[in-house]
């Protein structure tokens, strides 16, 4: 096989790398159509700054066309590019071509939908093995990531997905699971498990028979332990695996007795045996196969459900976009139309996304692929980073040409980078890197105005809690105080540190809530993405709103309106107005919105669940509530996050074909519970994980969680290769490998917890781990920009630290509280260092802003557009000419007047008078059947339609007549849209004409038709607005009865 042509950049932190693919663009456009081009990213964001980016370097170097035509080139994530290729090839591959997209927030809901059965189908034997092995424990500090058996399900079908696996052959990865699990666990005992269970049984009987009427503290638990199992093996249950390895360890003090000791001893050697117990095998074995089996059938029930209802989510469109990739007359086609591309982030990529870049690569000139095999740490989202690095490798290893590489820094300070050049490279050298290959060469930030060195550290004391307490106090003190802490300002020089300029980044979501909360108390703003926006209050007193609006019965939402409306907040008279004798109306009265609602309400059947979510969001009573409660902005954002949250509702409800209802949002908004959005302020404090600050930058960067040990996932799911990894053919030798943990919170002392590790392919884990742990720290210290600063624990060991140093002995060092600096390798790096105690304690209370109710005038406002159909005016319009130009259309029986009049207007508005009788007559013959409308005949109707142009022909010779003339106009504060049925353009101006089918006779046209006034003199105002000098007339047209009505404003004569 050929070897395509690609390049790789290596593109370190902060180097350049957007702007090294723009000018590479715009180079190739210089030589080939914009159009060839495609460019993929990881985000939408990155994508448009892309494209913009190269638009306007074009635009720079005097290519104004190709700039314009580079929007028709392919730039996009990687599933935007995917989908437009299998769209183009859709009916090849046998779909339609207008497949709905899954938005991802709801393909774990349609997921739950299309896979109930097959999922139900394996429960009861799955829920009997989990309870066995403790999934339905409490969890502890021990265990608290543990899955549940849905959830394992769930990412097996991830993981087969992304690496290319169909349903049909998780059977296969089940087998090699059980396997090299098996190989775990002692050789299989040649005692039965009935054997092992009454040694047990009769152990823990003795010891419940000896326990001492009175027992130590050190036995209290494991007596307990020891009465509850009893109780349990008389109720006819059996031992779950977690209390095999709890009675496993059963101790107590000397002066509980000898007796007590001994029993407790036997109880502890029968249930240590629990590693050899052949039920243990059984247990674990069947559990891995049924939870494959599992996920097979509801991976298949999955697809099913999606191709029946035409929906593709990301992983359909890139899985079938390699399939078009590698059809020969497809591929082919496409090759035709594309001809560079460009790959950004390729260290993110997935094996299914390798397979599809690679796939790509054959039929374009050159492909460049960008990235930075020391930031890939997104393997939790699929991505496989041995495989992306054995990529780059290999396409350096082929090519004539060195590798390119980007190492200057415009981003961070140059003792911030002079760091992570020495901190890095034994790391990197574990991880197969060469340091040198890798390291920044400089930096193109100057050092003027800075006081201070770039590095610090700070040692934080007490617990947790403490911790954090302790470090926003000390964030408060620098914003506050004029400590050197300077930052760059634009465009030169520099400034004074502000909130907004510092970042701490977390290991976890629940350290992310400690920090906030510590900030809070010192009242510093945080800029935090939370959970819970259905639990806000301004949230909730808006779908209160929403849910009466929807259903005036509903007696709960109409109460919680009142309780949100009281002006003191512990007062109880809602709950008074609730059990008066008149409770309807003292309720009522106690919503000061309730007409406003009611109001709405008389339009509901004209607006969707997110337009009601906008009614009610715009009423002012209702926003001065809000505003009254303080952090207005906090709680706009969050209105405006459920706006959002609405309008993805029914776009989901789209793509499913299902309709979307009120009721089904309040209870979609209850089961996703989405997160309220990161604070957009300047002056709040960032907090984040590490893995959510990639890509970003900030001037002041803090690292916590550096006490974190890293953890192999030895027991989640995880996908392997067999042998060398193959780039060219990633998705060759793969499979999902699963092992269960029987023990739920028992982590340590159980025998597996020694031999997994321990095991090939727990090794491997064990290294995967590591180096990913070193790229998340790499990814965390180069996001500084001036200042970096170091928090740990000043008690216990820094243990993420100890990735930096590889395979060997420890090469990175915090300094101690009188030490001179940061010790990387055989360099010292200078840096302020700080103790920092928290005096204030957990229980500071961040300062007390009182708010009150906020006076303001209701403005009462005008839509914004307003049609013309529901125009109303108090003028006076008068008949300037009635002329009767034909008879009246003769009706076989008694049509519905709507429909007779939609039909007639679709015939006047198709009507060609030019073109064949025959096909005239066809074409409005059909217009009438759909209408339903069989009284009137369709060569009727086309001679009322003649009888009109005549008209206009005698009136206006040689005019222009154009149908159905689409019209939009600002008058005043609103917008005007409509259409208008004639426009006549002739010598003098414009006839504005409107069809009305009124049946009436002829004493009653001249009311009916100035009643017609208001709203097509609003045509007439829109169209003055395009030609402001012209004159314009309005007419009624009569078709049934054959009138034509030539109106205007006036008074009207006696």
């Amino acid at each position: 096989m050929t070897m395509p042509t690609i390049t790789t950049v290596v593109a370190s932190a902060g180097a350049g790398k957007t702007t090294r693919i723009v000018g590479t663009i715009a180079t190739e456009v210089a030589s080939r159509d914009p159009e060839t081009i495609v460019a993929t990213t990881f985000t939408v964001k990155a994508a448009d700054e892309l494209i913009e980016r190269s638009r306007a370097k074009l635009f720079e170097l005097g290519m104004p066309d190709k700039a314009a035509r580079l929007l028709g080139a392919r730039f996009g994530t990687v599933n935007a590019i995917c989908g437009q290729i299998v769209s183009e090839n859709a009916i090849a591959l046998g779909r339609s071509p207008r497949a709905e997209v899954i938005p991802e927030s709801s393909v774990p809901r349609i997921f739950a939908i299309a896979a109930d059965t097959a999922i139900e189908r394996h429960a009861p034997a799955l829920n009997e093995l989990a309870e066995i092995m403790g999934f339905f424990e409490p969890k502890r500090a021990a265990d608290a990531g543990r899955s549940d058996w849905r959830t394992t399900v769930r990412r097996l079908i991830e993981l087969a997905r992304a690496n290319g696996i169909p349903s049909s052959e998780l059977a296969i990865s089940a087998g090699r699971s059980v396997e090299t699990f098996l190989e775990l666990l002692p050789p299989a005992s040649t005692r039965s498990s009935d054997e092992f269970d009454a040694n047990l049984l009769a152990a823990v009987r003795s010891a419940v028979t000896a326990v001492p009427a009175e027992f130590s503290a050190t036995a209290k638990t494991h007596v307990a332990l020891l009465r509850q199992i009893d109780a349990e093996i008389r109720r006819g249950g059996r031992i779950s695996w977690p209390n095999w390895a709890r009675l496993s360890k059963v101790s107590c003090a000397k002066k509980d007795g000898q007796a007590f000791i001994d029993a407790l001893d036997a109880v502890a050697q029968a249930a240590g045996r629990h590693p050899e117990h052949p039920r243990l095998r059984e247990d674990c074995s069947r559990f891995i196969r049924s939870v494959f089996a599992c996920a097979g059938e509801a991976l298949a029930a999955f697809q099913a459900y999606k191709a029946e209802r035409g929906l593709l989510d990301f992983t359909d469109q890139e899985a079938l976009a390699l399939q078009v990739l590698r059809d020969p007359a497809m591929s082919a086609s496409l090759g035709e139309r594309i001809g560079r591309l460009f790959v950004d982030e390729f260290q993110d990529s997935s094996p299914l996304q390798v397979a599809i870049f690679t796939a790509m690569s054959d039929l374009v000139d050159t492909s460049t692929w960008v990235g930075d095999p020391k930031q890939a740490i997104y393997g939790f989202r699929n991505a496989d980073s041995a495989l992306t690095q054995a990529a780059f490798a290999g396409v350096a290893a082929s090519s004539s040409e060195p590798q390119d590489v980007l190492a200057t820094s415009y981003r961070s300070r140059e003792g911030i980078i002079n760091l992570v050049n020495a901190a890095f490279p034994p790391a990197l050298g574990a991880m197969g890197l060469k340091a040198e290959e890798h390291a920044f060469t400089g930096t193109g930030r100057s050092e003027d105005g800075f006081t201070q060195a770039p590095l610090a550290v700070w040692w934080l004391e007490g617990k947790l809690e403490l911790q954090y307490a302790a470090l926003a106090a000390q964030i408060r003190d620098l914003v506050k105080s004029d400590a050197p802490w300077e930052v760059a300002a634009k465009p030169t020089g520099v400034r004074a540190l502000r909130a907004g300029d510092i970042a701490i980044l977390c290991r976890s979501k629940a350290d992310i809530a400690k920090v906030s909360a510590a900030l809070s108390q010192q009242g510093i703003k945080a800029a935090v993405e939370r959970g819970g926006l259905a639990q806000t209050s301004h949230v909730q007193l808006v779908m209160a709103a929403f849910r009466w609006v929807a259903d005036p019965t509903d007696r709960l939402a109409l109460a919680e309106l009142a309780r949100f409306f009281a002006d003191d907040p512990g007062s109880e008279s809602w709950l008074e107005a609730l059990g008066a004798e008149n409770s309807s109306e003292a309720m009522l009265a106690a919503v000061p919105i309730s007409s406003d609602l009611s109001a709405i309400r008389e339009h509901i059947l004209s607006l969707t669940p997110a337009d009601l979510v906008d009614a009610i969001i715009l009423l002012p009573e209702l926003n001065r509530r809000v505003e009254s409660w303080g952090d207005v902005a906090a709680r706009v954002d969050d209105l405006e996050a459920l706006r959002g949250f609405a309008r993805s509702y029914e776009e989901s409800c789209a793509s499913e074909g299902s309709p979307a209802t009120p009721s089904g949002l309040a209870l979609a908004l209850a089961a996703e519970n989405p997160a309220r959005p990161r604070s957009l302020q300047d002056d709040a404090v960032k907090v984040m994980t590490y893995h959510g600050a990639k890509g970003l930058e900030w001037p002041v960067v803090i690292l916590t969680g550096l006490g974190k040990e890293p953890e192999p996932r030895l027991f989640e799911p995880t996908a392997e290769a067999d042998g060398e990894i193959d780039w060219q053919n990633p998705l060759t030798g793969r499979w999902i490998r699963f092992w269960p943990w029987p023990y739920a919170s028992q982590m340590k002392d159980v025998y597996l917890d020694a031999s997994a590790p321990n095991s090939t392919l727990g090794q491997k884990a064990a290294i995967r781990t590591r180096d990913e742990e070193a790229r998340l720290l790499y990814v965390g210290m180069t996001r500084a920009r001036d200042h970096l600063v170091f928090a740990p624990p000043a008690k216990g060991t820094l243990h993420w630290l100890k990735v930096l140093a590889g395979d060997g002995l420890e090469h990175f060092t915090l300094p101690p509280a009188t030490g001179d600096g940061i010790r990387a390798g055989t360099e010292t790096f200078p840096a302020r260092i700080a103790t920092l105690v928290s005096n204030e304690g957990v229980d500071a209370q961040p300062p007390v802003v009182s708010f009150g109710r906020i006076a303001r005038p209701t403005t009462q406002r005008a839509p914004l557009y307003r049609r013309p159909s529901e125009a109303w005016s108090d003028a006076t319009f008068i008949i300037i000419e009635k002329a009767i130009i034909g008879p009246r259309l003769p009706f076989a029986g008694t049509p519905d007047m709507t429909l007779l009049g939609e039909a007639v207007h679709a015939i006047i508005a198709a009507d060609q008078s030019d073109a064949p009788l025959d096909r005239r007559l066809a074409q409005a013959q059909a217009i009438l059947d759909r209408w339903g409308v069989h009284q009137v005949a369709a060569q009727d109707v086309l001679g009322a339609n003649e009888r009109l142009l005549s008209e206009i022909s005698r009136r206006w010779p040689n005019a222009t007549v154009r149908r159905e003339t689409p019209i939009a106009a600002r008058i005043g504060d609103q917008v005007v849209t409509g259409r208008i049925d004639l426009l006549v353009e002739h010598e003098f101006g414009f006839a504005v004409i409107d069809h009305k089918s009124f049946p009436g006779s002829p004493d009653s046209w001249d009311a009916r038709a100035t009643a017609y006034g208001p709203q097509i003199e609003l045509y007439a105002e829109a169209l003055d607005k395009a030609r402001p000098s012209a004159k314009i007339e309005i007419f009624v047209h009569m078709p049934v009865v054959g009138g034509f009505l030539h109106i205007a404003r006036g008074v009207p004569t006696s």
